[in-house]
């Protein structure tokens, strides 16, 4: 028998069979293979046009990896592969085997399709319409329970993974998601799987309007299902839709919408690439089923954020207000009530450590003359920048500058002897001079200074805020009557 019958020969077995010689790149099909890849065109561009993918890795087989010289080097193999062809995409079980063939070495590749190109995973010994049920269940349960606890920073990436899982599923080309927004003008395709070989489209499908696809989104938006067997076949008046459609070299679609708390968020959708479907009832259930989860996860997630969002503006009011039932209004440092409940945290803390704590008191000296002679503005101005001065000289975490009253102010220092207080009162009254707010009617200098008094005590049960209060009173009122603008310690 001659080459041409031999090949003959196999184009009419009753198997889905692509054959090459070992020693020719030319591939013959039998009629089963092509009427598996939805074409009755026995032709060197179709079988040509054949690409081989891994299922798992995406991955295009080529050279030593095609099936056909993986076959010939190994004389039997069996892959599970993606194949795309300018007619139809198939997931297939590939079983090889090199034969001769009167005198002739050939490669056979037995084809056995694993979807049948429809949202049922028709596996061999899962065919049943109840198999398919029940497996699609099981990936219903698997990705409702991925999807229950996801965290908002690998949303997209599972959405993205559990669209791949219903793709693989179902033998479609694509698997997407689009959101609506603007009031449903504008619209972006947010995710998308697709399968090994399929061009994906979600980088380009942004701000895609509604009115360039207005048959579509009236479809979409009303009826909330869009289900086209075969996009050649769409009416007139769909023609934009049509074009769209051929040029991602869309076949079939199905398309679900997806509501958000009540109202249209986008719509989740499925193509088939190069060839017509024909899509039935149980297909859009699974679809509308695999948008509701993802709709309830967004919803779940959109919720989350806005409590964590109230929570969070919550807080910031509130600590707005704790800063203002606690600051001074005019200055921005602690105010007296903030004073008193840190003087007495820090001296019961002394207490519980055996520690020392140490308080000055400062008066900024003739405030009164100062403000009859400049003004009020100016005295506030000036007290502002002394309050700063203050607030600079606090170094460690529990020190704290407050404004006693008028032109008062105190600083505590938990854990701080009479030597170490001395020094903050010298970088306190440095801090004021270095300020050199003009005083030139002063008796005492010609810029602004302050009196400081200091008290030091070892805390104890018997030691209070009033007390170790008048300490520092005694030594400032001494400071005052020697001469203003020195420090003086309680002894």
């Amino acid at each position: 028998m001659t080459d041409t019958g031999s090949m003959e020969l196999i184009r009419q077995i009753p198997a889905s069979l692509l054959v090459k010689r070992v020693d020719d790149n030319t591939i013959h099909a039998s009629k089963a293979c092509l009427k598996l890849f939805g074409t009755d065109r026995l032709c060197d561009e179709f079988l040509q046009g054949l690409k081989f993918y891994d299922a798992k890795s995406k991955r295009l087989l080529v050279d030593d990896a095609h099936p056909f010289k993986r076959c010939a080097q190994q004389h039997v193999v069996k892959l599970k592969v993606r194949i795309t062809s300018p007619a139809k995409n198939l997931n297939c079980i590939i079983k090889g085997s090199l034969i001769k063939l009167n005198g002739l070495h050939l490669v056979v590749l037995h084809l056995t399709n694993v979807q049948n190109n429809d949202l049922t995973h028709q596996q061999p010994a899962l065919g049943s319409p109840l198999a398919n049920h029940l497996e699609f269940n099981r990936l219903l349960s698997r990705i409702s329970s991925q999807l229950i606890n996801v965290s908002s920073d690998n949303l997209d990436e599972l959405i993205e993974m559990k669209l791949g899982a219903f793709g693989e599923f179902s033998g479609v080309d694509r698997c997407y998601i689009f959101q609506f927004y603007e009031n449903g003008t504008l619209m972006d395709n947010t995710h998308e799987w697709v399968a090994p070989g399929i061009t994906p489209h979600k980088d380009e499908l942004k701000g895609v309007c509604a009115d360039d696809l207005p048959y579509f989104y009236n479809v979409i938006k009303t009826e909330h299902v869009f289900k086209v067997n075969d996009v050649s076949k769409l009416p007139a008046s769909a023609a934009l839709e049509k074009q769209e459609f051929e040029r991602e070299r869309i076949g079939a679609v199905l398309c679900t919408s997806i509501h958000l708390n009540g109202n249209l968020f986008g719509f989740i959708g499925c193509d088939i690439v190069g060839s017509a479907n024909n899509w039935r009832e149980h297909d859009v259930i699974y679809l509308k089923l695999i948008g509701e989860i993802v709709s309830n996860t967004l919803a779940n997630m959109t919720n989350k954020q806005s409590l964590e969002e109230v929570t969070n503006k919550l807080a910031e009011a509130n600590k707005q207000l704790d800063h203002l039932a606690n600051s001074d209004g005019l200055t921005g440092i602690a105010n007296r009530r903030q004073f008193d409940t840190k003087l007495e945290s820090a001296i019961r803390r002394g207490t519980r450590e055996q520690e020392a704590i140490s308080l000055l008191l400062i008066d900024v000296d003739r405030f009164k003359l100062f403000n009859d002679t400049y003004g009020h503005v100016a005295g506030d101005e000036a007290l502002k920048q002394v309050a700063q001065a203050f607030q600079s000289c606090c170094r460690r975490c529990d020190d704290l500058a407050a404004r006693y009253g008028g032109e008062e102010f105190v600083i505590i220092l938990p854990q701080t002897d009479t030597e170490q207080a001395y020094y903050i009162a010298e970088l306190a009254m440095q801090a004021v001079q270095q300020l050199a707010i003009p005083f030139q009617v002063s008796p005492d200098s010609d810029v602004l200074s302050v009196s400081i008094g200091i008290a030091s005590q070892k805390c104890s049960t018997v030691l209070t805020n009033s007390k170790l209060i008048n300490m520092a009173d005694k030594a400032l009122y001494q400071a005052k009557e020697m001469g203003r603008n020195r420090i003086e310690v309680f002894e």
